[in-house]
């Protein structure tokens, strides 16, 4: 048999037929000659598995193609062994664990494990040649869109494909840029190891944060009771460690008066502490340390969009919403913190064009409210920016505008609240007219609405 140079390759071997698998942003139904997926690009991806194509419990992990050592953050300590790094060809080779029907490493330290991996590795050609390796992709080719169409018209998306492959994988690489070994350690906790001493971070569509943990009569908490955990979802929990924002309260310990209104309005303090805190940047601020804990803030808002997108992981939804909301009500930062507000919306942007991807719709998984918290909030920064801020930034008011134009064409937002007529007259079909007036919006806290400020006469002496 013919000699091949493998490129990094995907094995899961013994993968029942009809099992939903997902690799990056693109998800199918394994057939029975399904072995794995070959011609990975370097970089991040997360392979994830489910009985169904929806509602049945998802699983997956993170792992890394290539030297991960230049995914992580040149400041943070190497958390991940020298040995995993430079091994020439990658095969990445999963097990199938028919108890909890899920796909695990192979582990370092079980020669079992050891010996099953040497054997699939060495026969990689064969299957190779029987075509059981399924070629990566970073979106569904158009051509596949247009079977039986008139040749002309197939051979027009044959010549698309490609454009329409390179367009995915760098929307792909955008959407994992900031993730890093320290970052994924940090929320999801310490990787398992696989034969090759490569990392991989396993997550599933039950992995929640103990603040979004609902206590369910007979599921015991994240960390509690794992044994019964196991037995109920199939595998044990671990607690996602997100970042710590507290809407509630965004002003500094001891502020009263006016200091503690304004920061209820503008949260900029309570991001430039979030800030500090991930990054240890001293209250002087060190600018390049502080970039490294926007750096982890960009992470964990990548992690968590994508952790929806593929497991509808609920926890991960909820923290995404929070950090929009802690940052897209900061007025102050939008000058202060240039760089970071238009590299949020960048990725914001992003986030909303490949939000399709997911079945049903990304914003259905919130309940009623839908996407009607992502509206708000971008109105307000869109008041922020233009009404309350002195000199906008024109980079930030350049991406902004990309936003809105983008949400106006897909969802009909309009975000100008001057665009609304908050009062009239509506003439009814029988020629009489009344005079309507806009509800208040409870959120608008800008103009009329804003807050009073008063003097109580605090410390003057009686």
């Amino acid at each position: 048999m013919a000699s091949i140079t493998p490129s990094p390759t995907i094995l899961v071997p013994h993968l029942p037929p009809k099992t939903l698998v997902g690799v990056d942003l693109i998800t199918f139904n394994s057939t029975p000659n399904f072995h794995g997926i070959r011609d990975l690009p370097n970089g991040w991806h997360f392979l994830y598995t489910g009985a169904t194509q929806s509602l049945s419990l998802r699983s997956g992990g993170w792992f890394y193609v290539g030297d991960i050592s230049t995914a992580e953050d040149s400041d943070s300590e190497a958390i991940i062994s020298t040995r995993a790094r430079g091994l020439g060809a990658e095969i990445v080779v999963w097990k199938w664990d028919t108890g909890t029907e899920t796909l695990s490493p192979l582990r370092a330290g079980n020669d079992v494990d050891q010996q099953e991996a040497m054997r699939h590795k060495a026969n990689l050609a064969a299957v190779w040649q029987s075509g059981g390796l399924f070629r990566y992709r970073s979106r569904v080719p158009l051509s596949s869109l247009m079977r039986g169409a008139p040749n002309s018209r197939a051979r027009l998306q044959d010549e698309d494909d490609e454009e329409n492959e390179e367009e995915g994988r760098r929307d792909w690489e955008s959407l994992t840029d900031r993730l890093t070994p320290s970052l994924l350690t940090r929320v999801v906790g310490n990787p398992e190891i696989d034969v090759d001493n490569r990392p991989r971070w396993m997550v599933t569509s039950a992995s929640t944060a103990q603040r979004d943990n609902e206590n369910i009569p007979g599921i015991p908490e994240p960390g509690q009771g794992s044994e019964k955990t196991a037995n109920v979802i199939g595998e044990q929990e671990s607690e996602f460690s997100f970042l710590v924002i507290d809407l509630k309260k965004t002003w500094r310990e001891g502020a009263i008066g006016r200091e503690r209104s304004e920061a209820a309005q503008d949260r900029s303090w309570a991001l430039g502490d979030l800030v500090q805190q991930i990054s240890g940047a001293g209250p002087d601020g060190d600018k390049a340390r502080e970039r490294l804990g926007e750096e982890q803030i960009l992470g964990e808002l990548q992690f968590t969009f994508l952790m929806v997108l593929t497991l509808m992981n609920y926890s991960c939804l909820q923290q995404w919403k929070r950090l929009l909301h802690l940052v897209l009500t900061c007025q102050k930062a939008i000058k202060e913190r240039e760089q970071f507000i238009n590299d949020v919306l960048q990725l914001l942007l992003l986030q909303l064009e490949r939000c399709d991807d997911i079945e049903g719709g990304f914003f259905d998984l919130d309940g009623e409210e839908g996407g009607e918290f992502l509206r708000k909030l971008l109105m307000k920064f869109r008041t922020s920016l233009y009404e309350v801020v002195d000199e906008p930034p024109a980079l930030v008011k350049y991406t902004f505008e990309k936003v809105a134009t983008w949400v106006k064409e897909e969802y009909d937002w309009e975000l100008n609240r001057g665009a609304f007529v908050r009062r009239g007259m509506l003439q009814l079909e029988d020629g009489e007219e009344v005079e309507l007036e806009m509800k208040h919006d409870e959120d608008d806290e800008m103009g009329e609405y804003a807050p009073v400020v008063v003097d109580l006469g605090e410390g003057t002496a009686m």
